[in-house]
């Protein structure tokens, strides 16, 4: 039984959560523009520390990244931002472009629109919000959206403001850019769903497209983000952040179900032991491991940090099984030790392998007083990261247990997931008090509710008869980010609509797949190309290459990617002449097979002409030609069929 059978089996649940940025003119509490800022010239920098909530509590996040110590720098550039994203300038009122945007989304998902929209503000504990929360607000609740003949329902649709663009950091600091912090951005919140996850990532794929037929939605990479709320067996929720493409979603959803599942086998086989709970000890072990065979941890106290060694009852031999393909106890412990800035661990079920003999094990477990059937855990590094990772260490080895702690993890870009925190509490939401709240009259909600777009389905059929593409292809582009810049191209140029679309669509995944950089294959460039194909410059066939020269950076221009590649259009004259050698060299076969010739000689022409002419100007000639040498060999008494 594979892992996803097995999710199947113990109920696999899976919430999405997509954060959509919005096409407004301005940032969601200030004028500023939305724009992408190259150079960022000023900066500063601020520390962030939790506080206590209304409640009196703190939420846990919070204190675990503030026990970093992480310095914040957070750079900036007038044409981009302003006072109130460094948090020197109360925010304004919301932007009322963005609000109607947002509201049309809840309206055209079915959701119960608020009679007030109340702005609340949501601790952020990664540094990436200048204030130390973010600002967001519930337009609605409830509603539903369609997903292949189910109903899917939506639990909430909220306003918010986008974050910082991280852009840097090292073991002590990062560093941010405030051009993104402030940009709208619409969260929508579905309800879990069951099944497969290609099914969740047709949820995805169905709500994206649903944002994106508003028109009112922001395209390309970084524009949407998901997040997944993954569990089994109707255990703990683990939140998963950051998928930004979609390709990605089934294999993290995939991989977060075995992961979950492996736990919970981890769990078991520790019941079965009679482990009811995990007791652990931890005692210094410099003296024992002074001149281990071990690497990473004599390289660690070589520079001049320390070693502690962590006992853990009753999971000797766990940390290392792997009950399915790559969960293991033991990296799930060492996922939260890097997360405290520290290279990992070296636990005993990899002491043979990691250098630490024997007789270090021996002592390690006599200072421990450690029986044989507890798991040692070593770990090593720099005296502050060890002391402040070894509380968490010992918490992660005593969930053991309950087998899946909830927590937050980040997605990979291979498709797994990597501890990044515990789970936020109820402490993080708080009301903010500089801005005042809005109501929605009815004329407002009607207004915005006129605006609520096609469908998705009825987009595509009006691609196809509009611009005569098959389906797959109208799909392709109203999925692409480039729905606009096609039909924009579409009328301004006299190529052909389907032409058009393939090279906006196809032709960079084409050259992705053979490494052309995708960066260098944007919007900008292919259109370039598509006006020198329409203007004559270069052949519809030379278009691959150019692209890929450009792409490459190998060429500035068209022109320039042509002239390197030999691949300039063949004028009119220059055309015929090679069109009437070709007929010369296969007068046999023309005799032979007289119309039937036109294939073999359509190709010889082609090939001769290596994508320098355009295959419908050679057929349109060569058809003539054929036809004219035709009545000319017949003429003169030799015979064609």
């Amino acid at each position: 039984m594979t892992a996803l059978e097995g999710g199947k089996r113990a109920g696999a649940l899976v919430g999405l959560e997509i954060h959509q940025q919005l096409a407004s003119a301005h940032k969601l509490f200030c004028a500023c523009p939305i724009a992408k800022s190259e150079e960022l010239p000023f900066s500063f920098e601020r520390r962030l520390r939790p506080s206590q909530s209304e409640t009196g509590g703190m939420d846990p996040a919070a204190v675990f990244e503030f026990a970093k110590g992480m310095s914040n720098t957070y750079l900036w550039n007038p044409e981009s931002s302003c006072l109130v994203e460094a948090d020197e300038e109360p925010p304004h009122g919301l932007d009322d472009e963005a609000l109607d945007i947002a509201l049309q989304v809840a309206v055209m998902l079915h959701s119960n629109v608020v009679d007030e929209v109340h702005v609340m503000r949501k601790i952020v504990i990664d540094g990436s919000n200048t204030t130390g929360f973010q600002r967001t607000a519930v337009l609605g609740l409830g509603g539903h959206l369609e997903v292949e003949g189910k109903r899917v329902g939506v639990q909430s649709v909220t306003l918010e403001e986008d974050a910082a663009r991280l852009v840097g950091e090292d073991r002590s600091s990062r560093r941010f850019a405030l051009d993104r912090q402030g940009v709208p951005l619409v969260e929508v919140a579905l309800d879990p769903v069951k099944g497969d996850p290609e099914y969740v990532a047709s949820v995805a794929l169905s709500l994206g497209r649903a944002l994106r037929s508003t028109g009112r939605v922001a395209r390309g990479l970084g524009t949407i983000r998901q997040d997944l709320n993954v569990s089994v067996m109707g255990g703990r929720v683990v939140e998963v952040k950051g998928v930004q493409k979609l390709p990605l979603l089934p294999k993290v959803v995939a991989y977060e179900v075995s992961r979950q599942l492996g736990l919970i086998a981890v769990a078991s086989r520790l019941s079965e032991r009679g482990f009811a709970a995990v007791e652990c000890t931890v005692v210094d072990s410099q003296g024992v491991l002074a001149s281990t065979g071990s690497r990473a941890i004599r390289g660690a106290l070589e520079k001049g940090g320390k070693a502690v060694c962590i006992a853990a009852g009753g999971l000797g031999g766990l940390m290392g099984w792997e009950p399915h393909p790559g969960v293991r106890l033991g990296r799930e412990v060492a996922e939260v030790a890097r997360a405290n800035g520290l290279g990992g661990i070296v636990h005993s079920d990899e002491f043979p392998k990691q250098g630490v003999s024997q007789s270090e094990e021996a002592e390690l477990r006599r200072l421990c007083k450690a029986s044989a059937d507890a798991a040692l855990v070593l770990v090593a590094g720099p005296a502050d990261s060890v002391d402040r990772a070894v509380p968490q260490l010992i918490a992660r080895l005593k969930a053991a247990p309950s087998g899946v702690p909830a927590e937050t993890r980040g997605a990979t870009e291979s498709g797994e997931s990597r501890y990044m925190r515990p789970r936020p509490g109820a402490q993080r939401m708080y009301p903010e008090t500089d801005i005042p709240e809005v109501k929605v009259e009815r004329e407002r909600l009607a207004a915005v509710g006129r605006l609520v777009p096609e469908r998705w389905e009825d987009a595509v059929e009006r691609y196809r008869r509009t611009y005569r593409l098959s389906l797959d292809l109208a799909a392709k582009v109203l999925d692409s980010d480039y729905a606009e810049t096609f039909e924009r191209l579409a009328r301004k140029l006299k190529l052909e609509p389907s032409l058009v679309a393939s090279t906006l669509v196809d032709l960079p995944q084409r050259l992705a797949r053979e490494g052309v950089p995708e960066s260098g294959i944007g919007e900008l460039t292919l259109e370039r190309v598509l006006v020198a194909v329409d203007k004559g410059e270069i052949a519809k066939e030379a278009a691959p290459d150019v692209l890929r020269s450009m792409g490459r950076g190998e060429s500035r221009s068209p022109g320039e990617a042509a002239g390197k590649l030999g691949l300039r259009s063949m004028d009119s004259a220059s055309l015929a002449r090679l069109i009437d050698a070709v007929m010369l060299k296969g007068a046999a076969l023309v005799d032979q097979k007289g119309e039937g010739a036109f294939s073999p000689l359509m190709g010889e022409v082609m090939a001769e002409a290596r994508g320098r002419a355009d295959g419908a100007e050679v057929s349109r000639l060569l058809k003539g030609r054929l036809a004219d040498f035709m009545a000319e060999r017949k003429g003169s008494g030799r015979s064609v069929r």
